[in-house]
């Protein structure tokens, strides 16, 4: 294990091409490390259990054992071991078979169809009107059938009818949820929801604050709710750089008692992988790095180890300048790899930056494990030059042959190398 003061402000892991051409391989053989690859994480097969939960319960128009299902989840703030909240799973679940419909409808750009489809899902649920659960679970069908609208680029007309469309179907869950304040149900859903859909107020900026507050005071637990406050203060939606900045702190103030500094991450942390770089002026890259600890020592999981991992090592790689902040925190990645990571969740790791052209569900993991091989490569390419193998197991990881008596990368504030070269060199051995 490595301490912080390893740390160097160095470019981890293999670039990235650009959208159009093809990644670059790693430029040592990545066969040497062995990793378990596990394709399906705990969480992966959590989500789709609880969705085809879902579905059945819809398919079988058990609305009411719907509906106390998702008031159970949400009131309990039940989340899978990945943090993702119970009650949208089961909510996707049961309006997946309309929304697919509705999906389709929009690729042909048939705004009619889609929007009829969703409307004979609000005539099939019983009590629709009068359950804040079964409201919320609509409304979510709505915003995602808004999501596909604007996710295909257009122009002309077919942009104007996409835009129609779009603000037709916000416009239908902001009503579905108007009647239910997530206060008075004690409902981080339909708060995340309201959150959602701030960009329907005349001054959404003035109201971002206050929503996204109530949301993660409702579920400070939740690093999906921190995650969408930062994405909705970046310039490009409702905020700037220096109100994401104060209000990361502010959140991180709040949180302490479950997360300590990590509040400050999850809230920068999809402004700082969106590719604008302009982020690392504002954000504090030493109280970041402090925040990744917290996180990984209350979440020692290996599912948040290979987010944070891909985080620093595939979003965050490139070139960067010495003594920069994506310097700084790109870095952690070496101490990520070797204190927490133990195996690779592709899915994960594809998902850390965008890619060129669409791929189906076993290309995307082929992607991943690629990604996460060549970054690993990188990361340990000293030692893979000098002949040795990496293994990583559940006591931590291992060079072989070892290059002393004691090869195991394991948990030791001693194990601070001043500078790369006296890494694991034989003399002098430092293990």
């Amino acid at each position: 294990m490595l301490s912080r003061k390893r740390l160097r402000p160095r470019p981890v892991g293999t670039p990235v091409a650009p959208a159009g051409e093809t990644e670059r391989p790693a430029t040592v053989e990545p066969a040497k490390i062995h990793i378990p690859l596990r394709e399906s994480s705990p969480d992966a097969s959590d989500c789709k259990s609880l969705r085809l939960a879902g579905r059945y319960l819809a398919r079988q128009e058990d609305w009411e054992t719907l509906a106390e299902q998702l008031r159970e989840a949400d009131t309990g703030r039940a989340a899978t071991c990945g943090g993702m909240p119970i009650a949208r799973l089961l909510a996707e679940g049961a309006c997946s078979d309309v929304v697919e419909t509705a999906l389709a409808a929009i690729s042909a750009n048939d705004a009619t169809t889609a929007r009829q489809t969703l409307y004979c899902l609000h005539d099939a649920v019983d009590g629709l009107a009068e359950s804040a659960w079964l409201s919320y679970a609509v409304a979510r069908a709505h915003l995602t059938v808004a999501e596909a609208w604007e996710a295909v680029p257009a122009s002309g007309d077919a942009l104007t009818l996409r835009r129609d469309a779009r603000s037709q179907q916000l416009e239908t869950a902001a009503r579905l949820i108007a009647p239910f304040h997530p206060l008075e149900f004690d409902s981080p859903a339909i708060a995340a929801l309201r959150c959602a859909l701030l960009e329907l107020d005349p001054r959404p900026s003035r109201r971002v604050i206050d929503e996204y507050e109530d949301l993660i005071d409702l579920d400070p637990a939740c690093p999906a709710h921190m995650r969408a406050l930062g994405r909705d203060l970046m310039p490009t939606r409702f905020g700037n750089w220096d109100r994401l900045e104060l209000e990361a702190r502010r959140t991180a103030g709040r949180t302490a008692d479950i997360w300590g500094a990590g509040g400050y991450v999850w809230v920068w942390f999809d402004a700082l992988a969106s590719g604008q770089l302009r982020g690392f002026a504002h954000v504090d890259a030493e109280l970041f790095t402090e925040g990744l600890h917290d996180i990984l020592t209350r979440r020692p999981d290996q599912h948040t180890a290979n987010l944070l991992a891909a985080f620093c090592g595939m979003s965050l790689s490139g070139a960067s300048e010495p003594s920069s902040a994506r310097a700084r925190i790109s870095g952690c990645f070496g101490w990520i790899v070797e204190d927490h990571l133990r195996e690779i969740h592709p899915a994960l790791w594809a998902s850390a930056r965008p890619f060129a052209g669409t791929t189906d569900a076993s290309d995307r993991l082929r992607l991943g494990e690629s990604r996460a091989r060549s970054a690993l490569a990188e990361h340990f390419a000293h030692q893979l030059r000098l002949g040795r193998e990496v293994r990583f197991t559940e006591a931590g990881v291992t060079l072989s042959p070892a290059p002393c008596a004691a090869s195991a990368l394991a948990p030791s504030a001693a194990l601070a190398y001043p500078r790369r070269e006296l890494r694991d060199e034989d003399t002098p051995c430092l293990t």
